[in-house]
């Protein structure tokens, strides 16, 4: 510990010996020891050795990294949280049992708000794949119930791929659909060509969050400055897209799904 305090700055090692009152000898072994441990840092000063300890902020990063190896390493997938600031804030959510509920928390604590959102049907798809009917269904009746207004851009085949989605499984998917019609929404489409990836981004008041239900990884963004640039190239996308009625949209999906059951 004395080494490693008096290693704030580089130092040989007769400048370690001295500062901390410690023989020479002792101080070399020791510096072997830290080094090896990934405590001390050697580089060289016109041909001679001097040394440095790792800053409490590197220490931390080479620890966090170890812990995520060892995760990864033995199947156990985990996020983390960065805060920047008092203000900012990033997390990186893994898997599904991290993504659902961040995504639930953040949609279902506002109330009354707009919500922007750009998804993909690929997306939608990937979404199904990874939660439950129960689920989707909460998540949307959520959303009726607390008059959260959805802002969101599809693509034009959205629609279809409901459709095709439903008839592979109209017992489970039907519902979930179903639970789509109802909220209170501004939608618009773009080319089915574009934003062609299994991602999406929501963009919330104060945060934003971009998910890939593929990859099973979410990004929690809060962050004024981050989130006001995708909220305006989100407006910027949305005055190219095609304005439709969402709701009449999912009613004659359904009917068209009914007369096809028929």
């Amino acid at each position: 510990m004395r080494i490693l305090r008096a290693l704030s700055s580089p130092k040989n090692l007769q400048q370690i010996a001295t500062d901390t009152g410690i023989i020479r000898t002792s101080v070399a072994y020791n510096l072997k020891v830290l080094g090896q441990r990934g405590f001390v840092i050697k580089t060289r000063l016109s041909k001679r050795p001097v040394y440095t300890a790792l800053s409490s902020a590197a220490l931390t990063k080479s620890l966090q990294r170890t812990i995520d190896i060892q995760r990864v390493g033995g199947g156990v997938k985990r996020g983390v949280r960065i805060k920047t600031t008092p203000e900012d804030e990033f997390t990186i959510h893994v898997g599904p049992q991290e993504i659902v509920p961040a995504f639930t928390r953040i949609a279902t604590e506002i109330k009354g708000e707009r919500v922007k959102a750009i998804q993909h049907h690929k997306s939608f798809n990937d979404l199904l794949e990874v939660t439950t009917p129960k689920q989707l269904v909460e998540f949307n009746h959520a959303i009726i119930k607390n008059n959260i207004i959805i802002d969101g851009i599809l693509n034009e085949g959205a629609y279809q791929s409901y459709f095709d989605e439903i008839l592979t499984d109209p017992k489970n998917h039907l519902a979930q659909i179903k639970s789509l019609e109802g909220r209170m929404s501004d939608y618009s489409v773009f080319p089915d060509n574009c934003f062609d990836w299994s991602a999406e981004i929501w963009i919330f008041k104060t945060t934003t969050l971009i998910i890939s239900w593929k990859d099973e990884v979410a990004i929690e963004i809060i962050n004024k400055n981050m989130t006001n640039v995708l909220r305006q190239m989100f407006e910027y996308v949305k005055q190219s897209s095609k304005k439709i009625d969402h709701n009449e949209m999912m009613r004659e999906l359904i009917t068209k799904v009914k007369n096809k059951k028929n």
